[in-house]
């Protein structure tokens, strides 16, 4: 996993990317004055909402797994 959130964002991988932000909201919830901990805390809540709602990563099927890189392949690579 990636700690910068722009990082996990280019890999194109939304689990990554929302487990990014999800530790990025918590770290600033643990920092934020206390006026703004419950913006934080409803889009953590969001966050975790999102990340619950994906497929478990351990379920994917071998194709799924093949058909999702093909996906994300840029057209430079395949030619």
């Amino acid at each position: 996993m990636t700690d910068s959130i722009s990082a996990a964002a280019a890999t194109n991988d939304r689990r990554a990317t929302l487990i990014a932000m999800r530790d990025k909201l918590a770290k600033d919830m643990d920092e934020a004055p206390p006026a703004v901990v419950a913006q934080i805390a409803g889009r953590l809540a969001a966050v975790l909402e999102d990340i619950d709602g994906l497929p478990d990563a351990q379920k994917v099927s071998p194709l799924d797994e093949l058909n999702r890189r093909r996906q994300n392949r840029s057209p430079k690579a395949a030619g």
